[in-house]
């Protein structure tokens, strides 16, 4: 079905939770490209702000995200920077920002690939 080999994404287990149904995995993946931008933005802000509670909440919900798209570096990445943010005291996740913001940018180029062209008619 998927002749792209996405080096970021894993359609793949959603596709399959979903009984193949294309339609219904894209618009999920389309959530996906619509929703994580807003999350990613606050989780940059709070990094930069250092404000750990924000960071965990905000990493927390991406992470979930990220998940459901099948981005598992970008999710283990964020699962660790939460773990961080929870540390007493709270580690700052400044040094991870460049790492995180590549990621963030690959998984979200690959989502928009997916939602774009995976079953459209060419």
């Amino acid at each position: 079905m998927n002749d792209n080999r996405y080096q970021h994404i894993n359609p793949e287990p959603l596709l399959d939770a979903m009984g193949g149904d294309v339609a219904a995995c894209r618009h999920m993946f389309g959530t996906f490209a619509k929703s994580a931008p807003a999350t990613f933005a606050r989780l940059e802000s709070a990094i930069l702000a250092d404000e750990a509670a924000q960071v965990k909440r905000e990493s927390h919900s991406l992470k979930s995200m990220t998940a459901l798209v099948g981005a598992t570096e970008l999710t283990d990445l964020l699962k660790a920077i939460e773990v961080q943010s929870r540390a007493e005291p709270p580690q700052s996740a400044q040094p991870r920002l460049a790492e995180l913001q590549a990621l963030f940018d690959a998984v979200s180029t690959e989502v928009r690939h997916y939602v774009d062209q995976v079953g459209v008619a060419q």
